[in-house]
């Protein structure tokens, strides 16, 4: 009898011992894992407001930018600019969007603030931070910690503007509301927190009922739990994927944009380089007579001229990636049948634009030009060539319609 007491009290303590170490085991293992999500959310709440930033700073004029004052807002130049940026407002989940400048005294004022209810005013102060700083010195950054301000408590990220110097002439902000952060982190704290404690409780069933019915129970409990973690981790991507489909995408247009176009350039420079690109063709398109359309019937009315003459482009050429690179310039390059095609495009594109011509239709100058291995050692000879072929179509179709 005493020896079996012994032993039932051996058993007690080793079952002990065992829950003991697996809730330490489970302590540890959550807090892992908690530290280890909220790097992450965090990572991924960075990059996207650095995406947002930079495709809205490559969208806005820093010519304009530098040479903005207080008496420009409410004109045509100013609500241009305000449109970009009001454009990714409603779009995409962000708390503000504004432009803002460095001075000389080393503070920061607003320029362009499309918030409607509560805009910051044109030259009012905005508090310096070391990601801002940065941005004013030409790199884009992410604010560490939360910044508190009449407007509440957000996370900004900056990108600098540059003018055609390659100077920085202006700055965009993207702020993103900390208690919205904090209660993601919270909320995947409380989803490591509960998925430790079904791991924990499943440890402990096993123990006592081994082979039991119970197993498969929990077993369908944590099934549930997991399926609902990788739910919210979906959509948490499919969010991520939008946002960056915006930042690829020319708003107005729905054709590349001129984020996508520099990365298309680099990566044929990388393919030149390794040899693994050995053909390509780039055609450079310009409006005629937007300025014109805009300054005598409204920018509506530009912009409507703008989708017209890039649905004419598309319509064309159809295998090959169509890009916004400017206000009234766009760029193909191209690829595959287009490419092959290209002689008897070009000649029925221009063909169109003449008979547009005589009817006072849309008017699209082109240049185009292909690589060639024996003179070119990058895309920007190639583009030079076709630019300036651009301009002489331009200068063609000026004498067509002036005699």
């Amino acid at each position: 009898m005493e020896n079996n007491a012994i032993k039932t009290r051996t058993r007690k303590i080793i079952f002990i011992l065992i829950i003991l170490t697996l809730l330490l085991t489970n302590i540890i293992m959550g807090y892992a894992l908690m530290s280890m999500s909220k790097r992450e959310l965090r990572k991924q709440i960075d990059q996207r407001m650095l995406d947002v930033a930079n495709t809205a700073a490559y969208q806005l004029d820093g010519d304009y930018l530098k040479t903005m004052k207080a008496e420009d807002v409410g004109t045509d130049d100013y609500n241009r600019a305000m449109s970009v940026l009001r454009s990714f407002q409603e779009n995409i989940q962000l708390d503000y969007i504004y432009a803002l400048r460095a001075n000389y005294d080393g503070s920061f004022t607003f320029t362009i603030d499309p918030d409607k209810d509560d805009p910051g005013e044109f030259g009012s102060d905005i508090e310096a931070t070391d990601a801002l700083r940065n941005a004013a010195n030409g790199t884009p950054d992410v604010d560490k910690t939360a910044c508190t301000d009449k407007w509440g408590k957000f996370y900004s990220a900056y990108s600098p503007v540059f003018d055609s110097d390659g100077n920085v002439a202006g700055i965009v902000g993207v702020d993103f509301n900390a208690d919205w952060y904090n209660s993601k982190v919270n909320s995947q704290k409380a989803v490591v927190i509960m998925l430790s404690m079904v791991t924990l409780t499943i440890a402990i069933v096993l123990a006592l009922l081994i082979h039991t019915s119970s197993i498969e129970g929990e077993k369908k409990k944590i099934s549930v739990k997991l399926e609902e973690t990788l739910q919210r981790e979906l959509e948490q991507e499919q969010e991520l994927g939008s946002a960056i489909h915006l930042a690829y995408t020319d708003p107005l247009t729905g054709v590349k944009s001129k984020r996508a176009y520099l990365e298309a350039i680099e990566q044929i420079n990388n393919g030149l380089a390794d040899e693994t690109v050995t053909e390509f063709g780039v055609i450079v398109f310009d409006l005629n007579g937007l300025k014109n359309i805009n300054d005598t019937l409204g920018h509506d009315a530009g912009d409507r001229y703008i989708k017209a003459g890039c649905q004419l482009i598309c319509d064309t050429f159809g295998h090959s990636p169509v890009y916004r690179i400017g206000g009234d310039e766009f760029a193909v390059i191209l690829e595959g049948k287009d490419y092959r095609d290209r002689d008897e495009l070009i000649r029925a594109f221009n063909a169109v634009i003449e008979e547009n011509l005589a009817e006072d239709a849309v008017v699209v100058s082109t240049g185009i030009d292909v690589y060639d291995i024996e003179i070119d050692t990058d895309f920007s000879t190639v583009f030079e060539r076709a630019d300036k072929k651009m301009y002489e179509r331009k200068r063609y179709l000026k004498s067509i319609k002036q005699k």
